[in-house]
Parts: structure tokens; sequence; C-alpha cells
């Protein structure tokens, strides 16, 4: 049998931090019940048990924000209603300053196994500049409470912030290490539209981290956790031994999952899917037995292929042939052909193994190389 992976979106926010531009909302505790009832009737509607569910992710938002009795009703539903696996990875993600010893056991006596939690800078005063609810001390609080119940734990940080410094970086990674969890995330800050941070770049009121100190926040961060015994298996990820994030993984080897929730996002069978945004218009949609999906894509074969590559290669061990021609029929050497000669010319692609994978210089500029995959 196939793996699948679920993913649960769970849209609220006690407050929007200033650069996010995810499909959350602050303010609308009031719909939590008829969310939650919507949720439950979707997973319902979409049981199967022809796939093996080897990830469950609830994400967000802030998923702790909701009383846990809602997330013991997700999790029964999801047991009920799809093949999880033993030992099958099942996360949730938690701001601190919302974490409660309660939450945590129920969390844990229904089946979640790793947690994710949103750290983003060690200094309060860059807590407060970008937006978030908590300080330093309510996440060490916070942190020890969770190691009481939880092994695997990922702690999300943020680099080039507004006003961030070289040196609070390096303190940030330091203080983080340890701690000693088992998983670290690492990602830049990108300026979204619709954001409040957006809106003041876009005032000139934004004093934002220069393109070469970002690089190189970047390239000191790879090299302390590597020093410090984390491997570097995606550009912005890095685990212990064992503790690679199993979800993401599927994502990037373009694999099944289904997501569930106002404006998640499913795969399957070489078709995406992504659900109605808006909250309301999503509980009301379920609850007059509608479809939550608002677009459904049927990939053609050259664009399952880019996205298998583009993808694929945001891991550090890159895209295996014999993996593409399992996939495609052909090699990725043959039909990529012109692309990756000339990025091995430019020392931004190597070959390891017959595997294509990003060189150090070409992670810089990832995106620009992804682009040429594209058909």
């Amino acid at each position: 049998m196939r793996e699948i992976g679920l993913y649960i979106h769970i849209p609220f926010c006690k407050r929007k931090c200033y650069y996010c531009d995810f499909n959350s909302y602050a303010g609308y505790d009031y719909l939590f019940d008829d969310y939650i009832r919507a949720l439950l009737m979707e997973i319902e509607s979409n049981s199967t048990k022809d796939y093996n569910v080897v990830s469950v992710y609830i994400g967000g938002g802030t998923p702790n924000l909701l009383p846990p009795s809602y997330i013991e009703k997700i999790l029964k539903s999801v047991f009920k209603n799809y093949k999880i696996l033993d030992g099958c990875e099942i996360t949730i993600e938690m701001n601190p300053g919302l974490i409660t010893e309660e939450k945590l056991k129920i969390y844990k006596d229904n089946g979640i196994n790793r947690v994710s939690i949103g750290l983003q800078a060690f200094q309060n005063r860059l807590l407060k500049y970008i937006g978030r609810i908590h300080t330093i001390e309510d996440f060490f609080e916070n942190y020890e409470l969770v190691k009481k119940f939880f092994g695997n734990i990922n702690i999300d940080l943020m680099y080039a912030l507004p006003t961030q410094t070289f040196k609070e970086w390096q303190e940030t990674l330091k203080e983080v290490v340890k701690l000693q969890p088992t998983h670290v995330s690492t990602y830049s800050l990108i300026l979204e539209p619709n954001t409040s941070f957006y809106r003041l770049y876009e005032k000139g009121q934004l004093p934002i981290v220069d393109e070469e100190e970002e690089l190189k926040m970047y390239h000191w961060g790879i090299e302390f956790l590597k020093e410090k015994g984390y491997h570097h298996y995606e550009i912005s990820n890095f685990a212990l031994p064992t503790f690679e994030c199993r979800h993401n993984i599927l994502y990037w080897e373009c694999k099944n999952y289904l997501g569930f929730g106002a404006g998640a996002h499913s795969y399957m069978e070489d078709v995406r899917y992504s659900n109605i945004e808006n909250i309301k218009d999503y509980i009301k949609s379920i609850l007059e037995r509608k479809s939550a999906v608002k677009e459904k894509i049927k990939l053609a074969k050259e664009d399952r292929m880019a996205e298998f590559m583009f993808l694929g290669m945001r891991m550090t061990k890159g895209v295996c042939d014999k993996d593409f021609k399992k996939r495609f029929g052909i090699s990725l050497f043959e039909f990529y052909k012109k692309v990756i000669q000339k990025y091995l010319n430019e020392g931004l692609i190597e070959i390891d193994n017959e595997c294509a994978k990003l060189t150090e210089r070409g992670i810089d500029v990832s995106n620009v190389i992804f682009e040429e995959f594209l058909p």
C-alpha cells in the first residue's frame, strides 16, 4: 500500500504576526465550535483505508490556541477514518505563551509524538518588533514543560529580521542548541503582500537586512548547526540523526497528502486541490454538504516532472536518477540535459552517485535554478 500524509489546518491566532501571510486570523474564537464541526465532517467525508498514513501534521495558525478537547476530537476522527501506521509521525505546531500541562497531556494521550514550537528569535526586543505574543521567558518556561511530555521537538527560527544583527542571530542559534531540540528550522524573512511588514516596506519605513548580510547569517547557521551534530537535509531544515521531518519530506518527494481545513492543499494521484480560504465560507460550504474544494488542477506530465525536480532539489541529497526514471520512464540527465549541463558548468549543481543536487553556491540562487525546470 502506498504512503500518504494528512495535513489539518487550524486558522486561528491570538494575534497576527507582522510578517505572516498564512491563512490565519485573530479574533475569530467565536467560530471554534462551528469550524471544528465542519473540519470533522470534511475528515470523515474523505475517509479511506487504501493508503498507509505515515504522517499527520496539525498546523496553523496556532493550533494550541484551541481548547485541547478540539484537538482530541480531530485525532479521534483521524484514527477512526484512516489507516494510521504504527510509528506514524504526528506533529502539532505550538506557540509559546499558550502551552499548558493539560494541553500537552491530552496531545500525548491522543497520539501526538512530535511538536514544533515557533520561537523565531531569542531577543525580547525582536519578538516584540515582529509581533509575537510571547517573551523569551515564556518560551523557556514552556519548553521545559514540553520536554516532560515529548522527546521529538522542532524549534522554528527566523533570520534577516528587520533590525536584527549578525550577533543576535548567532546568540539565537547558540542558545537554542543548548536546549538540544531534535530539529531546527531556519527561515529568512520574506516580505509578502498583505502583511504589516510589507505595508511598512512600501512606505520606506522597514529597515531591512541587505542580501549580503542575510547570506552571511544563513551560511554561519549551516556551519554552526553542522558542528553541533545537526544534519542539513533541506535548504531550511536541520535534524539530529533519524529526526528529519517525515511530513515535509512527503511534500518534497511529491507523494500523496490530503489537506483538511480552510485554505488547506492536497495532492492526490497527480491532482492538486485547494480549499476555500475564508473561514466562514469554508464552514458554510461544508455544513451545507457541499465540497470545500475551491480549485482542482490535474498536472500535466511535464509539470509533474518539474515539481519533482525543484521540490526534490530543496533536499541536500538532491534528486536521484533512479527515482526520476521509476516515476517518469526517462532519465533526468536526458530530459533536463541542457539545464543540468548549464549549472554544472557554473558550479551550481553537482552530480553525486547519479543524483543531481545543488552546491552550496547553488543553494544561494536556488529559486533562479528551480525556474529553469519549469516547462
